[in-house]
């Protein structure tokens, strides 16, 4: 499974082996999407969301700003000592393809592609055991959906940027308004062959 979909607009393309690392570990991935979220953050703060010390918390934004996923921002609040940290771009995106050259590099892939599908999963479950929480409007305005189609890789690929665009029309959209009831709303996309 290729992680690439068509370029997109503020989307950091994953080019070494040290930028796929930093992706492979499941707090980092946890930070990177609290921080497309609700950032500009300190650590203090995105160690209580994710239930992390300050202390592991900062190294792991330490980490992900030396692979160019994240970086210090300005204060908000004008206080010297607290250092705000928000993402590079609104996601990232690699090709397995492109790191298959060495076992090092199928390494890598495989375990920032396991990283992130378990974030994706574990937010998907959540919502499943907590969507009634959300009051009606919620519950009812959420979906999933599932097709089988019957697609060649040229097919598929335009299906992927076509829904792409979709999401980010949407994304345009949330941001140029403050609409009352708005919250984060995650979009899971996936196309892939399978055996039936």
């Amino acid at each position: 499974m290729s992680e690439r979909q068509q370029p997109r607009k503020n989307v950091k393309q994953v080019s070494t082996l040290v930028e796929l690392k930093a992706l492979s570990h499941p707090i980092r991935m946890r930070l990177l999407y609290s921080l497309k979220a609700h950032g500009p953050l300190t650590a203090t703060r995105l160690g209580e969301m994710v239930d992390e010390s300050p202390a592991s918390v900062s190294y792991h934004l330490r980490k992900l700003a030396d692979s160019g996923f994240a970086e210090e921002t300005e204060n908000a609040s004008g206080d010297g000592r607290q250092r705000w940290w928000c993402t590079t771009s609104q996601g990232f995106s690699w090709s397995a393809t492109d790191f298959s050259d060495s076992p090092d590099g199928v390494t890598a892939a495989d375990a920032a592609k396991a990283v992130m599908l378990e974030h994706r999963w574990s937010r998907l479950t959540e919502y499943g055991r907590t969507a009634a929480s959300w009051g009606p409007e919620w519950s009812d305005a959420g979906f999933s959906a599932d097709n089988l189609l019957h697609l060649d890789p040229s097919q598929t690929e335009a299906l992927s940027a076509e829904l792409l665009e979709v999401v980010e029309r949407y994304r345009a959209l949330g941001a140029n308004t403050q609409a009352q009831g708005a919250t984060t709303v995650m979009v899971l996309l996936h196309g892939f062959p399978t055996q039936m």
